[in-house]
């Protein structure tokens, strides 16, 4: 199957969502990866290649990275599939809602997140020698690489198929700028049933 996948990442204090990104780009060189914290602020990238959209990030109080959002909320589109990696201090919990918010409203489809815990030392855990020591270790870098595998084997045609379905509507859209498909519909039924209630055509 020819998927094409991004990640795009922000990895902040120890790195602990980037090991896992980079354990999966070395299993898929084919991958492409964008680190968030090089784009400016008014910098989307174009996302309408990939059938897979990945973001990656450490969790901070419950929240993905502001900017890893503010991309997704900029970016994201009907009919695009994400999956979330995720690094976390806490406890083990979903922590993929606000990305899960943003799906929605963008009409995009949040399949899965992995999530694993990570070494922190954040806020007051500084004060303790932090939390999660070694992680995320061999395990859990495994983990996600096994985790995209999984969404590829068993996701990837789906995937194909329903961007063929979209690609197809975005063409026939861009050949009727009169108003694309949802209008065209609209404009028949009302010739329609127009038809249906002149008296001469009784």
């Amino acid at each position: 199957m020819d998927i094409k996948t991004v990640i795009l990442y922000r990895s902040k204090h120890h790195g602990n969502t980037k090991k896992l990104v980079d354990a999966v780009v070395a299993a898929h060189p084919e991958i492409d990866v964008i680190n968030v914290a090089d784009l400016g602020k008014r910098e989307y990238p174009d996302l309408s290649a990939y059938h897979i959209i990945a973001f990656a990030s450490g969790i901070y109080y419950g929240k993905f990275d502001k900017d890893i959002r503010r991309v997704a909320q900029e970016c994201l589109r009907d009919g695009d599939n994400v999956i979330g990696f995720i690094t976390y201090g806490g406890g083990d919990k979903f922590n993929g809602r606000e990305l899960d918010g943003i799906c929605r409203l963008k009409l995009a489809t949040l399949v899965s997140i992995y999530g694993c815990p990570g070494f922190d030392t954040y806020g007051p855990f500084k004060f303790t020698g932090g939390m999660n020591k070694g992680r995320p270790n061999a395990e859990d870098i495994a983990g996600a690489v096994e985790f995209y595998d999984r969404i590829v084997e068993e996701y990837g045609q789906i995937f194909l198929d329903e961007r063929a379905k979209r690609d197809k509507r975005d063409a026939f859209n861009a050949a009727h700028p009169a108003g694309g498909l949802v209008k065209n519909l609209k404009r028949t039924a009302r010739k329609l049933a127009g038809k249906s209630m002149d008296p001469q055509k009784k």
